[in-house]
């Protein structure tokens, strides 16, 4: 996993373990973030991938193959195991979509995208036309989503052309559509003008996050606070770019010749999660943290979530409980939602997944 949030928090969480309560609410101007529930999941191993729709969660691990399905009171719905190589098998899954109708869209580093049933079993598999020029081992990544027929997928190596090549994103387009039923797939969905990816400099390598709802597509580059909108009943054309509006949100500044970080930042800020809604869209993410000449950092800042709709704006940010993960869903602050607590900060062996059913609340 090559996450900045998820490294610098394995990196530093035996620092911090002893300090961190997780605590029941975390209020805000009217607002507040309330644990309805602690979910234990019998589940070996790392979760890999994962996603909630509904009232169905899935979680995966890579190493054993599992897929498992729960719902929203932590019962086990269905489980099963898939081989790694073969016909009915799927490689290093990284992400995962449950559909309305309850089957799953998965797609693995290799360029394989698989369709399981309800109760998991491989239904078919697919393979993209080239090999993926991104082989990262990040793990739950979210650069899929589903429109119409269409499965929309960050997948570069198109024309052998490399992503982590100055100007990628500006000279190529950002996605693949690919056609579910004829298998077709087309370059799709350019750049936006305002993205700072548009400058002839090198970057942090960023992966982008995308979520759909209706015909608006939302796109952020995890290493940018922007997320740009798209209208997919006109071609996927661009509409706007919206900033996140975090000045302390943390960037390494773009160079003429491949950079590294020159020590004064310790973590970079980073877009942990996106997500469409019926009215806007909401982001989870962390500013990161600059270092401070002659001190140790004693406390990191967890992450945040708040909400954009298009008539108010902004809604003030709400701090995630410190020791998550990563979320699993968020559908709209009338809606539980579910998120993953890191296993650095559990007590006991690896034969669980804890996860936390929280719920945006007013305390007014």
């Amino acid at each position: 996993m090559n996450s900045t949030y998820y490294s610098f928090l394995a990196l530093i969480a035996t620092l911090l373990i002893s300090s961190c309560g997780s605590g029941n609410t975390n209020q805000h101007d009217g607002y507040e973030i309330v644990v309805l529930d602690t979910l234990s999941i019998p589940f070996e191993g790392e979760v890999h991938a994962a996603d909630f729709s509904g009232n169905r969660g899935l979680i995966y691990n890579y190493r054993s193959g599992k897929y498992l399905a729960f719902d929203s009171t932590g019962s086990i719905l269905v489980s099963n195991s898939l081989p790694a190589e073969g016909e009915n098998g799927l490689f290093y899954v990284n992400g995962l979509k449950i559909l309305p109708d309850g089957e799953v869209l998965a797609h693995s580093i290799k360029g394989e995208i698989g369709l399981l049933n309800q109760n998991l079993q491989l239904k078919e598999k697919m393979f993209m036309p080239f090999p993926n020029g991104a082989m990262d081992l990040k793990r739950n990544v979210q650069i899929m989503a589903r429109w119409q027929d269409d499965l929309l997928l960050f997948y570069p190596g198109r024309d052998n052309k490399s992503p982590y090549d100055k100007g990628y994103f500006r000279d190529n387009h950002l996605l693949e559509k690919v056609n579910m039923k004829t298998g077709e797939t087309a370059p799709f969905l350019q750049l936006s003008p305002e993205s700072k990816y548009q400058q002839d400099l090198h970057f942090e390598q960023p992966t982008p996050l995308i979520s759909v709802r209706d015909n608006q597509l939302y796109l952020a580059f995890n290493k940018e606070p922007l997320v740009h909108r798209y209208d997919l009943s006109k071609e996927g054309n661009w509409e706007e770019s919206i900033s996140l509006e975090t000045p302390d949100f943390v960037q390494i500044k773009g160079q003429s010749i491949p950079l590294g970080n020159d020590g004064s930042v310790l973590a970079e800020g980073e877009i942990t999660g996106l997500y469409a809604l019926d009215n806007g869209f909401a982001v989870s993410y962390f500013e990161g943290l600059l270092q401070e000449p002659n001190r140790t950092p004693t406390s990191l800042p967890g992450q945040q979530l708040k909400w954009f709709i298009p008539e108010q704006g902004w809604s003030d940010p709400l701090s995630l409980p410190f020791e998550l993960l990563f979320l699993l869903n968020f559908e709209g602050i009338e809606n539980p939602f579910y998120a993953i607590l890191n296993p650095l900060y559990l007590k006991g062996g690896s034969n669980e997944v804890k996860i936390l059913k929280l719920q945006v609340k007013s305390s007014l």
